[in-house]
């Protein structure tokens, strides 16, 4: 987990598990990072937490009884180190047959905001 920890009150993003995916592979919502406050922190796992999620269409809660959720900073799979196709990772592919996936945040977890 990143430097900063969390506590009671403090924003967050939470990314939720969009709809789900068609055959066509398609989403009618794909997951979205939405804004959430911290409604309780497990002490034996920093990570885990409790939301109130902000959705545009309503509140949703997350508490830790019902598990809470789990940080996750989305880090990419790094692939090969000699790939010949490094400069194209992340433009426009999301692949790579040298192992390399591009940075992803699962649905159900939570990360702190980005600095803008």
């Amino acid at each position: 987990m990143s430097q900063q920890t969390p506590s009671v009150g403090r924003v967050v993003h939470y990314v939720s598990h969009g709809t789900p995916v068609r055959q066509d592979g398609s989403q009618a919502f794909p997951p979205a990072c939405r804004a959430a406050v911290v409604t309780e922190v497990d002490p034996a796992d920093l990570g885990r937490v409790g939301l109130a999620v902000l959705n545009p269409t309503g509140q949703f809660f997350h508490p830790l009884a019902a598990g809470g959720c789990s940080y996750d900073e989305g880090g990419e799979t790094p692939g090969e180190p000699d790939c010949p196709n490094a400069e194209q990772h992340g433009s426009p592919f999301r692949f790579c047959a040298c192992g390399w996936i591009e940075a992803s945040l699962k649905g159900g977890t939570w990360h702190w905001p980005e600095r803008v």
